[in-house]
């Protein structure tokens, strides 16, 4: 009998246990919505999130409209959105989310390119040609800005709309004297000898991407968010110390696909691109210009309060991890 009470509560202890394991494994899992970009697919080549004990669930889209949708509808926990797009959101749906670390940015990783042999050297030489641009993109609203503070009307030239993937080879082929592309476009073309870099949009503006992150989900699974932020802080600081195995890695996950990618190229895009987690006040501080004309616009109806958006405890929390590791 006594015998039997210790078997019993053995068997008891054995089986709450399991459970608590089953909730705790259940609670660190976490669905991102990942684009294909040099960056996410770099969190693909490796499972960055299995130190933490996270289990990442990731589902890929060809754009951050398609990525945002599925977030708003609630298929990922988790979504990168750049500044136009964080704008909107902010402005009409401030409940559904939590803007909690920052994704990539840096004017540099917009480039200007032109053929090989073309003579163009600065945005003065390109007056009155025509430029290939993604209307409408954060590398368009970047120009923008950067031919204001140079003095120059967007009249003085002429802009084709046209998808960021044809800007290259239509700058190779003459159809557009000049293009302006972001990474890794850019770096692909360069490496294949189809455009030359002219210059970027460095120093002009970040034109930041940001982390967010469904409110019910960071509420219900703090720890879970704050992991997933320890692996891209564990990666952003691989890049930085290791820019060519970056590369390596990513045209290797990319040939998974059977996409034939050069690792110069990847390795030469990231090392324009800024991963740092962290949200710095002054990419913040661009939100509200992007705003301002969208509310002039009609678009919006006023300027959102991205602080009241903002909350740096996941982040801090995966600083106390990353450090622990």
């Amino acid at each position: 009998m006594k015998t039997s009470k210790i078997l019993f509560k053995l068997g008891a202890t054995v089986l709450l246990s399991a459970a608590v394991a089953s909730v705790s494994h259940a609670q660190d899992a976490i669905r991102l919505g990942l684009q294909s970009v040099p960056t996410d697919e770099l969190y693909q080549a490796k499972d960055w999130a299995e130190p933490y004990g996270l289990k990442t669930e990731i589902s890929t889209y060809s754009s951050a409209g398609d990525s945002l949708k599925a977030f708003l509808a609630g298929r990922v926990d988790v979504v990168s959105g750049g500044a136009a797009r964080l704008v909107t959101m902010a402005a009409k749906q401030p409940e559904v989310f939590y803007i909690v670390a920052a994704n990539q940015y840096g004017g540099d990783r917009y480039g200007m390119m032109v053929a090989p042999n073309a003579p163009y050297k600065s945005i003065e030489d390109l007056k009155g040609k025509k430029i290939g641009v993604v209307s409408g993109s954060g590398a368009h609203g970047t120009l923008m800005l950067f031919l204001q503070r140079e003095g120059l009307n967007p009249s003085e030239f002429q802009f084709v709309n046209m998808k960021v993937e044809d800007i290259a080879a239509a700058v190779n082929r003459g159809v557009v004297d000049a293009g302006l592309a972001w990474e890794p476009h850019v770096a692909l073309a360069e490496v294949n000898s189809i455009v030359k870099r002219i210059f970027s949009m460095k120093g002009v503006s970040e034109s930041p991407n940001f982390i967010l992150v469904n409110r019910k989900y960071a509420k219900s699974n703090p720890e879970a968010v704050a992991k997933y932020i320890a692996s891209m802080i564990d990666m952003s600081s691989f890049i930085s110390k290791d820019p060519k195995q970056a590369g390596e890695m990513i045209a290797a996950q990319l040939g998974k696909s059977g996409v034939n990618i050069p690792a110069k190229a990847m390795e030469l895009a990231v090392s324009r691109v800024v991963v740092d987690p962290k949200i710095e006040e002054h990419l913040l501080e661009e939100l509200p210009d992007i705003a301002e004309p969208m509310v002039a616009a009609g678009r919006i109806n006023s300027v959102p309060k991205f602080e009241q958006l903002v909350d740096r405890s996941y982040y801090q929390r995966a600083v106390q991890l990353a450090e622990g590791k």
